[in-house]
């Protein structure tokens, strides 16, 4: 089925979007090259505007620029991820402090316990449902606080996504009793209580990560 053009002003933009869009779905996936006359051609635009795009994308750390080869989505070494999660662990942290001093915090929490209701009581755990639920749960976080420039951060970073890149971490049988003491910290409006808990179980995965750059440097 041929594709609709894209008709706007600004096509680079446009174009940003899809692709970025497509990046963050896994439908162009880590590694792969972004071939310039297919996608010019599946969008309908000229190769200035796509240009444009994967400069933009390229900014943003999800598409990578190699010599002589072309544009190709952007491969995480674990180091970089390990990046992500300490920037996670600082803006984490300040988003549950805000959430939990929220005027609606116990309707805050009520929210985002949805994402782990479909899990407790059971003996097995769908490793692919709770890894959707368990990113869900983070970006509602920052994106249920007043804080514009600290949704906008991690927007450009996506810091989130980047850090969900290699499956789990952890285990849901061991995150699932920290992700449930966040939310009773938002609950009863503890906010210094729902910070120091939100980064002690970002790092908890941090020294994971840690561990196993050292045995791959080792």
């Amino acid at each position: 089925m041929q594709r609709a053009p894209i008709l706007h002003t600004d096509l680079s933009q446009k174009v940003y979007e899809k692709l970025k869009a497509n990046i963050l779905s896994g439908e162009l996936r880590p590694g792969e090259k972004l071939t310039q006359h297919k996608i010019a051609g599946d969008l309908a635009v000229s190769r200035m505007p796509l240009q444009r795009a994967y400069q933009m994308l390229e900014a943003d750390f999800l598409v990578e620029q190699k010599p002589r080869r072309g544009f190709y989505v952007r491969e995480y070494e674990t180091s970089e991820i390990l990046d992500a999660f300490e920037i996670r662990e600082v803006l984490e942290g300040l988003a549950v402090r805000k959430l939990a001093a929220h005027p609606q915090h116990s309707e805050i929490a009520k929210r985002l316990a949805t994402a782990f209701l479909p899990f407790t009581n059971h003996s097995t755990i769908n490793d692919e449902e709770y890894r959707k639920n368990d990113r869900w749960f983070h970006l509602q976080i920052v994106e249920m606080t007043d804080n514009v420039i600290l949704q906008r951060m991690n927007n450009i970073g996506h810091f989130l996504l980047h850090s969900f890149k290699p499956g789990l971490i952890r285990s849901p049988e061991e995150t699932l009793p920290e992700h449930i003491e966040i939310i009773q910290c938002i609950a009863e409006g503890n906010s210094a209580q729902a910070e120091k808990a939100m980064m002690t179980h970002i790092q908890q995965s941090i020294n994971i990560l840690k561990k196993h750059t050292a045995q791959i440097i080792g």
